[in-house]
């Protein structure tokens, strides 16, 4: 079975069945290929053949994205795993649910391929869909007692070192109960969502979607605890950064969901805690299909396709 095509259209309408079609849908391209544009367009074409208003856009960034996203049902998105967590920033606080189309490399989140549109859109323009609601995270950054910024976190929140290559200490605690220090390259906390992306590739455990839990994993420890650990989603993290000697001889940062990324001084704290906000994406296939589907994408090829074995190196003419 490919990733977003049901075994049984049946079951795919029993478990959608009763579902209000949407009667506003947002479309949005999210790359910038021939194949996705003209994609794009028959699925607009779809989405009116069943009755339903449809505004469309090119980029998440597309301010048409702010104004019409109130009051629309469902947004369809074209691209990868990235171009749906930027979406889904927008339209999580907004209880919009997504429908992927995969356009990148791995697509976890997307639901369909480009060749399974023209029959499996029509199932979700019919109503023949069900939600599957993802935990999210909240993020504050704080100094000296002061709120820096709050950030909803769709993915992951990564504490660690900048440009200059020094491990940063971080002083954590679990519940107000003090955890431990690490010496890291950074400190990583990720949703189930987040459990595939940059946790997997730091030794994390991946957790199924509907888990309402938190991973807590370093990335490239120095003697210092090297563990992932499973928390549970109503926990508190708190990360202090010892960041010294001072900027230009060293310096952290803090990503989330790998778009934004504010500096770290010394001394400045990090508050995660789950967010009541919920992750929403729209699914036609059955609904027990994560592990199915995650052992066939991990078990396939590279992503990135290998170099003749006699490239030569770049540093020769």
């Amino acid at each position: 079975m490919q990733s977003g095509q049901p075994e049984d259209t049946g079951q795919v309408a029993a478990a959608g069945a009763g579902r209000e079609p949407p009667r506003r849908v947002g479309v949005v391209v999210g790359r910038s290929r021939t194949d996705a544009v003209e994609l794009a367009t028959k699925v607009a074409d779809i989405g009116r053949r069943h009755g339903a208003e449809v505004w469309r856009a090119d980029v998440w960034e597309d301010p048409v994205v702010q104004d019409e996203l109130p009051g629309t049902d469902l947004v369809v998105c074209f691209g990868g795993d990235g171009t749906l967590i930027s979406g889904a920033h927008l339209t999580a606080p907004l209880g919009i649910p997504l429908a992927g189309v995969n356009f990148g490399k791995m697509g976890f989140l997307t639901e369909f391929q480009p060749e399974e549109v023209p029959v499996a859109l029509p199932q979700l323009f019919s109503g023949h869909y069900w939600l599957e609601e993802r935990a999210t995270l909240s993020v504050r950054h704080s100094r000296d007692g002061q709120t820096l910024g709050e950030y909803l976190t769709i993915n992951e929140a990564l504490v660690g070192r900048g440009r200059v290559n020094r491990v940063v200490r971080l002083h954590t605690w679990v519940d107000d109960q003090y955890l431990t220090s690490y010496a890291a390259d950074g400190l990583l906390v990720a949703t189930p969502t987040g459990s595939t992306a940059s946790n997997l590739a730091a030794g994390g455990p991946v957790l199924p979607p509907e888990m309402n839990a938190m991973v807590l994993v370093p990335v490239m420890p120095f003697v210092s605890f090297r563990n992932a650990l499973v928390l549970d989603a109503s926990s508190r993290v708190d990360i202090q950064a010892d960041v010294t000697p001072a900027p230009p001889l060293h310096e952290a940062v803090l990503s989330v969901d790998g778009g934004i990324t504010a500096p770290v001084e010394d001394g400045d704290r990090l508050t995660v805690t789950a967010s009541s906000v919920r992750c929403a994406f729209a699914r036609v296939r059955p609904r027990h299909y994560f592990h199915a589907m995650l052992v066939s994408k991990l078990q396939r090829g590279p992503i990135l396709p290998p170099l003749p074995v006699n490239t030569p190196s770049p540093a020769r003419p």
